[in-house]
């Protein structure tokens, strides 16, 4: 039997648009969890107390800025794979503050799909249409100057 040698041609533009977009909704979503957290934030810090949480101001508060800071990385696209792991550990503990730890199936299948959004950034990088791409065509370019 002949072996078929096929291949997957990818438009790299294309791609990189997919990716793009990929971020970019996915920030929009974090930076809309938190800032629903930071409406009711006398609920999330309650809670957070409640939780018996060791600093739970300090700490529900700081999880709420990562979150934010971690949005902007990821729109930006600027240390992407990081910033989108930690956005799914972040989102995590503030939806577990928030719904005080009464993990309910909407919570859950609402953290899949931002997994699942996250995911391509996590293992295939941020594309073309970041500032990862562009720093690392400068760096590129530096080293084969003459």
């Amino acid at each position: 039997m002949r072996a078929l040698n096929l291949h997957c041609n990818i438009d790299e533009n294309l791609f990189s648009l997919t990716i793009f977009l990929t971020r970019l909704l996915s920030g929009l979503t974090l930076i809309y969890v938190a800032a629903g957290c930071l409406l009711f934030y006398r609920e999330f810090l309650y809670n957070a107390t409640a939780l018996g949480l060791p600093l739970p101001v300090p700490l529900g508060i700081g999880v709420l800025v990562a979150e934010l800071f971690l949005a902007l990385l990821l729109i930006l696209g600027w240390f992407t794979r990081a910033a989108a792991a930690s956005s799914v550990v972040c989102t995590l503990g503030a939806g577990v503050i928030f719904f005080a730890a009464d993990v309910n199936k909407i919570y859950v299948a609402l953290i899949l799909l931002l997994i699942t959004a996250l995911l391509p950034a996590v293992m295939l990088g941020p594309g073309k249409i970041s500032l990862d791409y562009k720093h690392a065509v400068r760096r590129a370019q530096k080293t084969f100057r003459g």
